[in-house]
């Protein structure tokens, strides 16, 4: 399979007044042509902030890019110029945002502002990205779309507007397509429907997707690969078969133990992880899990674990795994 997108050892820092905020420290993955990558961890972890270093869409003076390489079809984003990022964003890269209602323009239709991305991009005249618009909502299954396309976004429910901000993303046929937790704040009905329908037209207009989520359901029905991410770094990467049968990473294991019948379909009390994550402004030496982890020994706190392949196409930072592979 051909790579369509290649994160190298990504560095994004937010420079405020208490100091610098490094929150997202080393991160290495890729994404296959047409393809899905799951980007799983805890709030605060920085599956959003790499979601934005891609987009280079990171508050102007206080967030920046400060290493690594974002390598879309072997072109660094990392340095482009903004002109040439304006043609690339929303166009071939396009992002589905947490909060629909704060994502979208008030004061506008949303018919209007999926006929503006398509104007901007595509070089069309208005009638052809009216009709655009509405094409992609019905594409997205909103009934009714002529009628529609003149709402605005507080007169649509929670799930039209999300199937609204999918369907702005995907006006302009991107290439890659980036959903940050798109299912946050819908019910369990609507949530289906959602990921059912980005599942649907990734198989139809052939798309890559990656999909930032702490849901691990979700993660299982729809991704190819797996990265789970802990304090600014990926600390397992493998199929979502190898995750689920074998987590091997301490927190991975951590992670399944505290969703019900995720590993043991028996009723069991869950497990929650002890303590609390390590402050960004002031990364712990070694390990960043070690003061949560109930295997951590003195070598943990002083030497940082590399991503290591334990087996095939399975990819865990840590010491006590990556030394008990190399003896097996």
């Amino acid at each position: 399979m051909t790579t369509l997108l290649k994160i190298n050892n990504l560095q994004t820092s937010f420079f405020t007044s208490d100091g610098e905020v490094r929150a997202v420290d080393g991160v290495t993955f890729d994404i296959e042509e047409g393809k899905t990558m799951g980007l799983v961890g805890e709030s605060g972890c920085g599956k959003s902030v790499t979601a934005l270093s891609v987009m280079r869409l990171l508050s102007k003076g206080i967030g920046k890019v400060i290493g690594g390489e974002i390598l879309y079809r072997d072109k660094n984003l990392a340095n482009c110029s903004e002109a040439e990022m304006r043609d690339i964003r929303g166009n071939e890269i396009s992002m589905i945002f947490q909060e629909p209602m704060t994502s979208l323009n008030p004061v506008f239709s949303v018919g209007e502002q999926i006929a503006e991305s398509v104007r901007l991009h595509q070089g069309v005249t208005v009638k052809e990205a009216r009709e655009r618009a509405i094409e992609m909502l019905e594409l997205v299954n909103i009934a009714e779309p002529q009628k529609r396309i003149k709402d605005f976004p507080h007169q649509l429910s929670g799930g039209m507007r999300q199937r609204v901000m999918i369907a702005m993303a995907l006006s302009c046929n991107p290439k890659l397509l980036m959903a940050d937790e798109p299912t946050t704040a819908l019910d369990v009905t609507i949530q289906a429907q959602i990921l059912e329908l980005i599942k649907e037209l990734q198989e139809r207009l052939g798309m890559s997707v990656l999909l930032i989520t702490h849901d691990l359901g979700v993660v299982a029905e729809q991704a190819d690969e797996v990265a789970v991410m802990y304090a600014g770094k990926i600390v397992e990467r493998a199929k979502p078969e190898i995750i689920f049968a074998r987590p091997s990473h301490p927190y991975t294991i951590g992670l399944m133990n505290s969703v019900p019948g995720v590993v043991d379909k028996s009723a069991k009390r869950l497990e929650a992880i002890p303590g609390i994550v390590p402050s960004p402004l002031d990364w712990p030496s070694g390990c960043r899990f070690r003061d949560r982890c109930s295997q951590a020994e003195d070598q943990c706190g002083r030497s940082q674990p590399e991503l290591i392949e334990i087996e095939s196409g399975h990819w865990v930072s840590c010491l006590k795994v990556s030394a008990s592979a190399e003896a097996a």
